[in-house]
């Protein structure tokens, strides 16, 4: 729900830069925003970490050729928790997750290039995009998503960077991991 970004209390200016921005974008296109409007539009990442939050589960994303977050479109759908937690069991076969917050614990503007998805060219766009953190069993059974992923594993906080080729989304990542950690202790 747009509750969610109006909620949000930016962290740091890029975050807030980013809620002015998508709070502008909301007041003009509405509920265009929730489904795949051309230009923009909602997503909702997450970023799972294990029991010890030494660990967080990644996917390696087919688009980005990349270790990465798990998320997704809201297709039409409202509430950004609920996205990223379906998003979650749809790409990793993780069953049982809990949300560290109930709140966001982050929000960003994601640029996305021109891609091939199902041999359809998508145009270059932005991600509206809302995070949330997860706890995850790392004793549950991992399935892979074939139909966007080539893997998943729960990867060591420590050797993230060795795992995520893109600079950009990695200091985002850092961003995230250091505001869960930094809560948990």
């Amino acid at each position: 729900m747009i509750k969610e970004i109006y909620n949000y209390k930016p962290k740091n200016k890029d975050e807030i830069n980013d809620k002015t921005y998508m709070l502008e974008l909301y007041e003009t296109h509405k509920e265009k925003l929730y489904s795949r409007f051309k230009f923009f539009h909602f997503t909702a990442s997450a970023v799972v970490f294990n029991a010890n939050y030494d660990k967080v589960l990644f996917v390696y994303h087919k688009i980005y050729d990349s270790w990465a977050w798990m998320g997704g479109h809201m297709d039409g759908m409202q509430d950004f928790l609920e996205v990223a937690k379906k998003e979650v069991k749809e790409e990793s076969g993780l069953k049982d997750i809990k949300p560290v917050f109930k709140h966001p614990v982050s929000i960003e503007v994601l640029s996305v290039a021109e891609h091939y998805k199902n041999g359809e060219v998508v145009s270059p766009h932005q991600h509206l995009n809302v995070t949330y953190a997860f706890i995850g069993n790392e004793e549950d059974e991992l399935r892979v998503n074939y139909d966007e992923t080539k893997g998943v594993k729960w990867i060591k906080i420590s050797e993230l960077e060795n795992y995520v080729d893109e600079e950009r989304m990695l200091k985002i990542y850092n961003k995230i991991i250091e505001r869960v950690v930094k809560w948990k202790s």
